[in-house]
């Protein structure tokens, strides 16, 4: 039978402060390096066992090395440390594309949500938008806005938690403020 100290917690004899927590947190992040190099040595999709832990994993977009149907071709071949074959392989695999290039500036507006008694308003601050250039869809729970003006496109998606009616939502532009208002299911 041990004997406790009383003035002590039984949860502090697990915290450890000063020096031996410092340690303690070297000790746990050198584990993590030493897990993480070891994924660095694994194909990118496979199964691993370490200390009778078994895992299966599946990480990162790179192809595995082998053919472009997803075979993983040689895998069981010695790697000599040299990615220049690797590189190569997936340069040929799989030419590089550009984003295009556009002038439009996406923005999302700046908005308020008010929870009144039998509606939901949304206030949305769109400057320069005329209402012709306004669309706003509800589909469902989901809120889509897209209005544009000039090189600017404002989009905003939003997540109604509350049960809609299945009526479309009321618009009203006014001094560059959209007003949304959502009915409600009574």
């Amino acid at each position: 039978m041990t004997k406790e100290d009383p003035g002590k917690n039984k949860d502090d004899k697990d915290q450890v402060t000063g020096a031996a927590g410092l340690a303690k947190i070297a000790r746990g992040l050198s584990d993590l390096f030493n897990v993480l190099a070891d994924f660095d040595r694994l194909p990118r999709r496979g199964r691993h066992e370490k200390n009778g832990v078994v895992m299966d994993y599946s990480f990162g977009s790179r192809p595995l090395r082998g053919g472009a149907d997803g075979d993983a071709g040689d895998e069981d071949a010695p790697d000599d440390g040299s990615d220049a074959t690797d590189a190569s392989a997936r340069s040929e695999m799989r030419p590089r594309r550009a984003a295009k290039r556009s002038s439009l500036e996406v923005l999302e507006p700046v908005t308020d949500m008010f929870d009144e008694p039998g509606e939901i308003l949304l206030l949305f601050e769109l400057p320069g938008v005329e209402r012709k250039d306004v669309r706003c869809i509800l589909d469902g729970d989901i809120l889509l806005l897209e209005a544009k003006t000039g090189d600017r496109l404002y989009r905003k998606e939003m997540l109604i938690e509350e049960k809609l009616a299945a009526a479309p939502p009321h618009l009203n532009l006014h001094n560059g403020i959209l007003e949304v208002r959502l009915t409600k299911v009574s």
